[in-house]
C-alpha cells in the first residue's frame, strides 16, 4: 500500500473512533457540556442499543488497524498540552476586544470591553501556567 494510501486509512480510521467516542460521551447523562448540554430523549432500550453497536464498531475498527497496520505510536502528553493551550492562546488574541472591534463592529459598551479583557487575561495567565507546568523534561 502506498504511504498516502496508508496515511489517509490512518486519518480516517482515527478521525471516525474520535467521532465514535464523542456518540459514547453523549450518551452518559452524567457528561456535562457547558456550550451544548445534550438533553436525552432516547430510552434506555435505544441507549443499550446504540453501546452494543458501539462496541462492534470499535472491535471492527481494531480489526481494521491491526490488518493494515494502522498501530499508532503514543503522542506525549507535554505535546498535547503545547500544542492545545498554543491554540487557546491563539483564540485568546483573536478574541481581545480591539481585535473584534475590527472584524466584527464596534462592541456597545466600555464595561463590556473591560469584562472581557479581564476574562482573557485571567484565561491567558492560567493557560500560560498549565503550559509552563507541562514542559517535556528531559532527566
Amino acid at each position: 500500500m502506498e504511504w498516502q494510501h496508508y496515511s489517509k486509512l490512518k486519518s480516517a480510521m482515527w478521525y471516525i473512533e474520535k467521532l465514535l467516542y464523542e456518540v459514547e460521551l453523549s450518551l452518559d447523562e452524567s457528561e456535562k457540556n457547558m456550550y451544548e448540554p445534550i438533553e436525552i430523549d432516547l430510552t434506555n432500550e435505544q441507549i443499550n442499543m446504540i453501546k452494543k453497536q458501539l462496541k462492534k464498531l470499535y472491535a471492527d475498527l481494531d480489526k481494521v488497524k491491526k490488518f493494515f497496520g494502522l498501530e499508532f505510536e503514543p503522542i506525549k502528553l507535554s505535546r498535547i498540552i503545547d500544542t492545545n493551550t498554543g491554540f487557546i492562546w491563539e483564540t485568546i488574541e483573536d478574541t481581545w476586544p480591539s481585535k473584534m472591534e475590527k472584524t466584527s463592529g464596534k462592541i456597545n459598551s466600555d464595561d463590556k470591553k473591560k469584562q472581557i479583557d479581564e476574562m482573557l487575561t485571567r484565561i491567558l495567565k492560567l493557560t500560560n501556567k498549565i503550559r509552563e507546568a507541562a514542559k517535556y523534561e528531559t532527566f
